[in-house]
């Protein structure tokens, strides 16, 4: 009779490691993690203070985000985020994170996009005016800019309007100057193995507040004067609103608004934290993704001139002299191709936590019950197994017949499943409006591109900027 096979754990470091490899994952997340992958394939236990499971390969992925996806919950990563973000949509999991989606999902419904491009069109029109007077008097018309804050700013202005409809332009250095302090202190505060709590007024903790108070006061600033609104006295009556804000607003003030959502009887409508949680949220998320991943772009493109040259052939042959305008997305295949191809070799969202509610098997090896296990789409998505030569910029990649033949879960900037992210179609009509926009009126070249250094912290940043020259043709 034969014997059957006891799986074996996931291959990884001794514990004796464990100092030694948290130092490395602190210094060096994406090359510690490379390295690990490279040692011991595609599951590796990580010895990190706690049980920390990486998985690298598409069944994988595949498998803990869609085909058993209620087996994994957020875990401690964003547990902690919940000192910045409160239970949002990005942190909260079960019967919270079901009503909260349910209630913001009317807002990024297709028709409701389609009445944000127009905005998006214009605002970036404006900034580019703004850029053009700026160096209306310089030598050869042109101006050097920190492209990052630049994308920053407008992507602020964007989600304000249309998901708040407020003007944040006033607020734009504020907000980006605060979000850059508490997002390295938050990476610090998550990657912590015993986080001090932040009421102990130690250096730290008094950084951290400081930049958190400025973001929340605009925040509430921002519920504080829709709530005096007219729209308040409309929420009220059950009417909601036209964007996000004005919904929201509807499940604090409307009495009917829990059921009328799918909560659960007697659950009350949205307490005014949970507004709070959600603006902050949105606010935060709506726009930081997207001028990362524009950033980025232009970063590619300077390296890859023949790419800049192909888009703007098929701009002008789409366009010729008429205005971009939303129905013309479709036979910008190449546009959207390249946005892709930025999102697979710089995902904002570079690495993504669950943790395991009951014991389950990966890739053959089992995961025990509260095991946390990390999948990161900046690993999977460099994978030479699954984009040959990985490093190099190939928006061809995602034509349709090479999309189709990828295995599921090899791309994943978004994440999948049920709770992939709820703005992906906002944000890809974005990036895929800006773009062609910019290109066809300025030139923007990065002026030191190998000089730039990834900071990967909740989100994949541009560590110092990136310094842009932007030229209009004469």
């Amino acid at each position: 009779m034969r014997s059957l096979a006891i799986p074996q754990k996931a291959p990884g470091p001794s514990l004796l490691a464990t100092i030694g490899c948290m130092s490395a994952f602190r210094s060096d997340p994406l090359a510690f993690l490379r390295d690990m992958h490279a040692r011991y394939g595609d599951v590796v236990r990580l010895p990190l203070g706690l049980q920390v499971v990486s998985v690298l390969h598409p069944d994988a992925v595949r498998h803990v985000l869609v085909d058993n996806h209620r087996n994994y919950e957020k875990g401690q990563d964003y547990e902690r985020l919940e000192v910045v973000l409160g239970k949002g949509l990005l942190t909260s999991n079960g019967a919270i994170w079901k009503r909260h989606r349910r209630l913001a999902q009317p807002a990024f419904h297709k028709q409701r996009l389609a009445g944000f491009a127009q905005v998006m069109l214009e605002r970036t029109q404006q900034r580019i005016e703004a850029w053009r007077a700026q160096a209306a008097g310089a030598p050869g018309r042109e101006l050097v800019v920190d492209l990052h804050a630049e994308m920053m700013a407008l992507t602020l202005q964007i989600v304000g309007e249309c998901l708040f409809s407020t003007d944040l332009s006033a607020v734009t250095r504020e907000i980006g100057l605060s979000l850059g302090e508490v997002l390295r202190l938050s990476n610090e505060y998550i990657s912590a193995l015993v986080p001090l709590p932040l009421w102990i007024p130690t250096p730290f903790s008094r950084r951290f507040r400081s930049g958190l108070a400025t973001l929340d006061a605009a925040v509430k600033r921002l519920i504080g004067a829709r709530l005096s609104s007219e729209d308040a006295r409309e929420a009220a009556a059950g009417q909601g609103g036209s964007d996000l804000l004005g919904m929201l607003l509807a499940a604090h003030l409307h009495p009917d608004a829990a059921a009328e959502t799918g909560a659960e009887p007697g659950v009350v409508a949205l307490s005014v934290q949970e507004l709070r949680d959600e603006v902050m949220t949105l606010l935060l998320a709506g726009h930081e993704t997207t001028a990362n991943a524009l950033t980025f772009a232009f970063l590619l493109l300077t390296e890859n001139p023949a790419a800049a040259a192909e888009l703007r052939r098929e701009s002008a042959r789409v366009l010729g002299d008429r205005t971009l305008g939303l129905e013309d997305l479709p036979a910008l295949a190449y546009n959207k191709q390249v946005i892709e191809e930025t999102l697979r070799l710089y995902p904002p969202a570079w690495a993504i936590g669950r943790r395991a509610l009951a014991a389950d098997r990966i890739g053959g090896h089992p995961v025990a019950a509260g095991t946390h296990v990390l999948l990161a789409p900046m690993l999977t998505q460099r994978d030479p197994r699954f984009f040959p030569e990985p490093l190099r910029f190939v928006p061809e990649r995602f034509a349709k017949k090479e999309s189709a033949a990828r295995p599921a879960g090899a791309y994943f900037p978004f994440a999948a499943g049920p709770r992939q992210c709820i703005g992906l179609g906002f944000a890809m009509m974005e990036l895929q409006l800006i773009l062609p926009t910019l290109l066809r009126s300025v030139e923007i070249t990065a002026l030191e591109p190998d000089a730039l250094r990834l900071e990967p912290l909740i989100t994949l940043r541009p560590a110092d900027g990136l310094r842009c020259r932007i030229r209009f043709p004469s």
